[in-house]
């Protein structure tokens, strides 16, 4: 898939926040353990879209970003979430990780141990949570979000259709140059979304099923459903690769 950094940014921001607010929403049944001041999970290796950079990326100032670039090391994934996907569905093993013991706090959290970008934060952190205080030294997730939380981030990047995935540091480094005509290529650490629509949900799944049908008929719009403006995009991008192909050649 090709990358077009500029690919229906209004159409792919409505349908990440409709994500957002049903995930949210979900989780709320969950009697969960996370609470303001709790951040242990709040680390630098946090991995997003481009999408879900954008998203932060209007809300942070001057300082926010200087501050960002000084953030030299950090864990970046090998491959996206749907990659990983398409791995384990061709019955081969994804490349491990890079694993560290220690991992930095993130830059937006602020001296009381609150998120700056709280509002706005990417799927990754919505995501973790635990039904334990995770003080304990681990994380206990109902089997259900676990589920839920797998599809959203494969969701996430569909959305993002001829976006980049990474590090949000890296992409939010990369974005802020891009948008400033500053950005020369795109560096090899970020990688290509690709669109996998086949969910992972066996067929006696009904509550699943049920969670997912839900959120294709939520109306983003008076014209259109979740399910309906995804369609769309993806329709448009075809036509948009086709004639960038046709001009290479003519």
């Amino acid at each position: 898939m090709n990358t077009v950094l500029d690919f229906a940014i209004p159409e792919k921001t409505e349908l990440l926040k409709t994500l957002y607010n049903y995930v949210e929403n979900t989780y709320k049944v969950y009697p969960l353990a996370c609470k303001p001041g709790c951040s242990l999970c709040c680390t630098q290796k946090i991995f997003a879209t481009s999408i879900e950079a954008y998203y932060i990326l209007d809300i942070l100032t001057e300082t926010d970003l200087e501050r960002l670039f000084q953030i030299k090391n950090y864990l970046r994934p090998k491959l996206t979430h749907n990659q990983i996907l398409l791995c384990y569905k061709e019955g081969s093993e994804p490349s491990l990780e890079e694993f560290s013991e220690i991992l930095d706090p993130c830059p937006f959290l602020t001296e009381e141990n609150l998120c700056k970008i709280y509002e706005r934060r990417p799927l990754m952190c919505r995501i973790m949570a635990s039904a334990v205080p995770c003080e304990k030294g681990y994380a206990e997730l109902p089997p259900f979000l676990f589920q839920v939380s797998t599809i959203a981030l494969q969701l996430a990047e569909n959305i993002d259709i001829g976006g980049l995935y990474g590090n949000i540091l890296d992409l939010l480094k990369f974005l802020y140059k891009y948008k400033k005509g500053s950005a020369e290529e795109i560096p090899d650490y970020l990688l290509n979304t690709i669109e996998v629509d086949e969910l992972p949900i066996l067929p006696e799944e009904r509550e699943l099923k049920k969670w997912v049908g839900n959120l294709y008929r939520t109306p983003i719009s008076k014209d259109f459903t979740f399910r309906e403006l995804l369609q769309k995009l993806r329709e448009e991008f075809k036509k948009y690769e086709i004639l960038s192909f046709l001009k290479e050649i003519f």
